[in-house]
């Protein structure tokens, strides 16, 4: 479980907010950040919540959960730990053999990622799930498509 811990405070620092950048109005900007900080700050406590969850093995909490980060809708440059963080759950149900909620919770949080790479890299995770699960067409397809997405 040393990946897991060492995953998590990756996840914290990827959860911590990237330099603000110069603002006109420095009380609007202010009031801005301090949202994006506890947006921020609750999208860090619900992936742990789900990681605990599914360390108790009560994966049908696990998906609601995780749409609590969804739902904060962190873009631009909050996108990526977002999609870090349910690629991370998803391995962690794959592991526990809870491969339809691993695949629900990809598909979800692809359905909500603009950035390409965030995709290639869900999609990546989502040929995992299936490999692990011996569908291995369904995994090459997956990684097919993940690796058009790179090129594009």
């Amino acid at each position: 479980m040393r990946t897991a811990s060492a995953f998590a405070i990756i996840i914290g620092l990827l959860f911590a907010a990237p330099a603000a950048q110069p603002a006109i109005n420095e009380v609007f900007a202010e009031s801005v950040q301090l949202s994006v900080d506890q947006a921020l700050s609750i999208a860090e406590k619900q992936h742990e919540i789900a990681r605990l969850l599914i360390k108790e093995g009560r994966f049908d909490r696990v998906i609601p959960e995780m749409r609590k980060i969804l739902d904060l809708n962190l873009q631009g440059d909050y996108e990526q730990p977002v999609a870090k963080s349910a690629g991370f759950i998803a391995y962690l149900l794959a592991e526990n053999k809870q491969y339809a909620l691993g695949h629900e919770l990809l598909d979800e949080t692809l359905a909500r990622m603009r950035l390409s790479g965030n995709i290639a890299s869900l999609l990546k995770i989502k040929a995992y799930i299936y490999k692990a699960e011996g569908k291995l067409g369904k995994a090459i397809e997956t990684l097919e498509k993940s690796v058009e997405i790179e090129r594009q």
